[in-house]
């Protein structure tokens, strides 16, 4: 008897087939495209945060940041400069005998420039004498 309704519904059943399929292929294009659309803005994210990084190693690669560090020769007089070196993109500077208004000087130069610091180490040897230790590198 089973075998005789499904002879019967023969048509039907190929079209509920077919709009399962339909339905199922659908559903597949749509999952298919927010795949990609997420695709797609996670490249552009990821697009932009590489162009700012390339931004940011411009400037921080500059040359000019070199020629910016010979600064801190020049800013106070040479007998109070104890360590001087710059090695490719490093700077080692020890200064000795400071007073309020040479330390601010440089400290105020440090902070305005794109330098990484990795020592700063201030000592009050006197009353109104620091001395100075500066490791930065660019």
């Amino acid at each position: 008897m089973s075998l005789m309704v499904l002879k019967r519904f023969k048509n039907e059943l190929i079209i509920l087939i077919a709009i399962i399929f339909t339905i199922s292929a659908f559903l597949y294009k749509i999952s298919a495209k927010n795949f990609v659309n997420n695709q797609k803005s996670e490249i552009i994210s990821s697009i932009t945060e590489i162009n700012q990084v390339k931004e940011l190693k411009k400037l921080w690669k500059s040359k000019s940041i070199s020629k910016k560090a010979n600064i801190f020769k020049t800013l106070v007089s040479k007998d109070k400069i104890k360590n001087f070196k710059k090695k490719s993109g490093k700077l080692i500077v020890s200064y000795q005998n400071l007073n309020i208004k040479e330390l601010n000087k440089i400290t105020k130069n440090i902070m305005n420039n794109p330098f990484q610091i990795e020592k700063l180490e201030i000592d009050k040897t006197a009353k109104e004498n620091y001395s100075m230790e500066l490791i930065c590198k660019w």
